[in-house]
């Protein structure tokens, strides 16, 4: 039976004691800050007055019910404001076997390395939503995996895209929807990120982006981020006829109208075979800033911005010449400091400082020998995170951001090599 709250049990909320606080709770048009018409949008949806999905931050474990502890976390939010980012998750792999590790933000930075008890695809890449880590596992495990933070990094759900779809990125509308991009398929797919433990309910439906894709049919969507009421997808283009599948053309972004789930247009790139190490596509300023790598060890691409209200290419605004190499990942600090991951010719990777407006490289942090750096991401307390593969002394790197000094001296041990980072509260 579902306990109705009375006013007095509601002002009582201020004085219950807190619990865990995986998610900003309350926070219903998650702009990371709760406010008291949230609150009483909360209160409403426990007396019934309207639904969960009205407000789905207020309904942490997803049971249709907006209950007292989820009040009491909505009302902490409200004054204390949105809980701050504690721990990085990492997804780790030897490209054999994969798993993922935590380590804890504050200071002396305890790790829980990679084990055998925290299994992933040796492929896999980690978005964050709502409270939960969702690891797209790719090529050969083909399927999304759901883990809550809250239950000890458990396996919530795990539910198959389809035998040899490779799926390579997921972006949300709310709970009940998302997008997964399919590297080996011609359609996107929406699922429910909120699917049943059977999965039955899990894929929604398909848009078809063959019509964006180069002679061999097939596009090779990669990254998405959802702005508004528009899903852009990024679309390599590459000749699925060669080994390494050479750019067969400029990339482009396919635009998905997410209110209809049609496909109502495209944007062309300059720049050929968009690829990044990033979480989705970076929406920085008013724009989208896409990585193109071109051919690998060339240096024919760089960093090209898409203006959002005009729907247009500015071009390459920084070149892979002006940084040295293929810029395989970015971090934005400022308009005047940013961090890159380059790998050079000559085998050999560096992450570099640089002045986006100017187009000067300002500093090398630390450089090795194979292309080994692949995920840079920056936290809420202003720090660099770098995953460092580099054999026999794999880890983490930490910088400061504001000026990129090293913040550890040595890369911190995963077990695994790192592989991808993001954030928990």
């Amino acid at each position: 039976m579902r306990y109705a709250p009375t006013l007095s049990a509601c002002a009582a909320l201020f004085l219950l004691p807190l619990g865990a606080r995986a998610q900003c709770i309350g926070d219903c048009d998650r702009d990371r800050s709760v406010s008291i018409a949230e609150v009483l949008r909360g209160v409403t949806i426990s007396l019934g007055g309207a639904a969960a999905e009205t407000c789905e931050s207020f309904d942490r474990n997803r049971d249709d019910v907006v209950g007292v502890d989820e009040l009491v976390s909505g009302v902490a939010n409200a004054l204390d404001g949105c809980p701050r980012q504690t721990q990085a998750f990492v997804s780790t792999t030897s490209f054999q076997e994969g798993s993922y590790a935590t380590v804890d933000l504050d200071a002396p930075r305890p790790v829980t390395p990679s084990s055998a008890q925290r299994r992933t695809y040796s492929d896999a890449v980690i978005r964050s939503f709502d409270g939960f880590v969702y690891v797209v596992n790719r090529l050969f495990a083909d399927n999304i995996q759901v883990l809550d933070p809250a239950d000890k990094l458990r396996t919530r759900l795990q539910c198959s895209t389809g035998n040899g779809t490779n799926p390579h990125d997921i972006a949300f509308v709310n709970r009940h929807k998302a997008y997964v991009t399919l590297f080996e398929e011609r359609e996107l797919l929406i699922v429910n990120p909120s699917a049943r433990p059977d999965c039955k309910d899990f894929i929604l439906g398909r848009i078809d982006l063959s019509s964006l894709a180069d002679q061999d049919g097939v596009p090779d969507m990669d990254l998405m981020t959802i702005v508004g009421d528009r899903l852009y997808v990024s679309l390599q283009r590459l000749d699925i006829h060669t080994v390494l599948r050479s750019p067969a053309e400029n990339g482009a972004l396919a635009i998905v109208d997410t209110t209809t789930d049609q496909l109502i247009g495209s944007i062309e790139l300059s720049g050929e075979n968009p690829f990044t190490g990033s979480k989705g596509l970076l929406v920085r300023d008013g724009g989208i800033w896409v990585s193109e790598v071109g051919e690998f060890n060339t240096l024919d691409g760089g960093l090209e911005r898409v203006d959002l209200a005009t729907g247009t290419s500015s071009g390459i605004v920084v070149s892979e010449a002006d940084l040295g190499g293929d810029i395989t990942d970015v971090a934005f600090v400022s308009d005047e400091l940013a961090y890159a991951v380059v790998n050079r010719p000559g085998f050999t990777t560096a992450l570099v400082s640089f002045n986006p407006s100017t187009r000067q490289v300002l500093a090398s942090l630390v450089e090795t020998n194979g292309y080994n750096f692949f995920d840079i991401e920056l936290n809420d307390r202003g720090e660099l995170f770098l995953a460092d593969r580099t054999r026999q002394r794999s880890g983490i790197r930490i910088f400061r951001a504001s000026d990129g000094t090293p913040l550890i001296e040595n890369p911190i041990n995963l077990a695994l090599p790192p592989f991808a980072i993001l954030f928990l509260p």
